[in-house]
């Protein structure tokens, strides 16, 4: 890892202001800091010299982060915001990242963990205790943070000697890329760093977090799909019945799912593209006779279920969209009858997204009678 150890001092920092047909930095003791932020400037701030930064990220593009430890202080107000580390970043758009909630203080997912693909990130997919924590944070003050990576495990310290989360398994499989920093909320939500360290593991670092029992996955889980290529929204948004064209032209991928049997769709295709915002998910089943199977599914954030052409379930599990506690995070909470007839059957499920990942999962336990399409190819990368 180049750049191995950073010490934020500034005495220099770039306009706040944000171009947009050229990069901006903010240049600290001889590195320079790539700007994609509202605000980035050098303050004085409770007796130090802080990086203030609001509404969005900036990048160490040069420091070539593999194995490390990112490390920092960091003070702000009590209101909502998103703050935190960024690691192993391919580029903008593909990364991995941790932020706590400054307005969740105490509470169970105060600090999130989650990949970032395609510019999209997954919180909504990965809920559980692996990838969620609390945390007691301190405002107006100085709050001590670290990050350490090694392989594809992360822990993750919040003012203590002991791992507040321990992430068992980093999702993204980048192994090396840029570090950076992260602020976002609503009301102008500034953050102040200082003491800026990022460096590789010293002798003796270690992994020394342990892994939460994860969510038990349903029996007759199906691993592998097909996803289509990106199509708007509107092509199925009033269909109860589809055309047999209404796939023709779309390209197939396959996708397998996740550890916690959830395939995260933006591996493969960027919901911002084209203006689309739709996938078509897609298997076989071939059964033996005329017989109704039970499907359990979740997904993010909306989808329409089609069974031989044929919509049998409508949903919307959007962030909010139910009431405004509702967080729209996924498992294996809905079910649906799949009304098989002899012979092959195509389930094709259109998913579309707005915000917070991109989600489909799917099982089918009493699989007495039908055989359903495998995706040897297929693996979540």
């Amino acid at each position: 890892m180049k750049n191995a150890i950073i010490g934020l001092t500034a005495l220099c920092a770039s306009s706040a202001a944000i171009a947009q047909d050229e990069a901006q930095y903010v240049s600290y003791d001889g590195h320079n800091w790539r700007i994609t932020a509202q605000r980035a400037e050098v303050e004085q701030h409770l007796g130090r010299e802080a990086l203030a930064l609001s509404g969005g990220r900036i990048w160490l593009d040069g420091a070539e982060f593999t194995d490390g430890v990112i490390e920092f202080d960091v003070a702000y107000k009590e209101q909502q915001g998103f703050i935190g580390p960024i690691w192993r970043a391919e580029n903008d758009r593909h990364f991995e990242e941790i932020y706590f909630r400054s307005h969740l203080n105490g509470k169970p997912d105060a600090v999130q963990y989650t990949p970032v693909e395609n510019g999209n990130s997954a919180w909504q997919i990965f809920s559980d205790g692996n990838a969620i924590a609390a945390i007691d944070q301190k405002f107006d003050t100085w709050n001590h943070v670290k990050v350490v990576v090694k392989g594809d495990k992360a822990d993750f310290y919040f003012n203590s000697d002991t791992p507040k989360l321990h992430i068992p398994d980093l999702k993204t499989n980048i192994g090396e890329g840029a570090a950076g920093l992260r602020v976002s909320g609503r009301g102008g939500m500034t953050a102040y760093f200082s003491n800026i360290v990022i460096r590789p593991l010293q002798d003796g670092e270690n992994i020394v977090g342990e892994a939460k029992d994860p969510v038990p996955l349903p029996e007759g889980l199906i691993t592998a799909w097909n996803v289509s290529s990106i199509f708007s929204e509107d092509v199925v948004a009033n269909a109860l019945t589809l055309p047999k064209s209404a796939s023709r032209d779309l390209t197939w991928s396959a996708l397998g799912v996740e550890t916690n049997g959830i395939a995260n769709i933006s591996k493969i295709t960027n919901r911002f593209r084209d203006g689309g915002s739709t996938v078509f998910i897609r298997t076989n089943i071939n059964s033996d006779s005329k017989q109704m199977k039970e499907l359990r599914f979740g997904y993010s954030d909306r989808v329409r279920i089609y069974l031989n052409g044929k919509r049998v379930y409508y949903g919307d599990a959007g962030w909010t969209v139910r009431d405004y506690r509702f967080l729209g995070t996924v498992g294996f909470f809905d079910s649906a009858g799949l009304d098989l007839k002899r012979g092959d059957n195509e389930l094709l499920i259109a998913v579309s997204e707005t915000f917070g990942g991109w989600a489909w999962a799917g099982a089918i336990e009493d699989q007495t009678g039908i055989t359903i399409e495998r995706l040897i190819s297929a693996s979540a990368r």
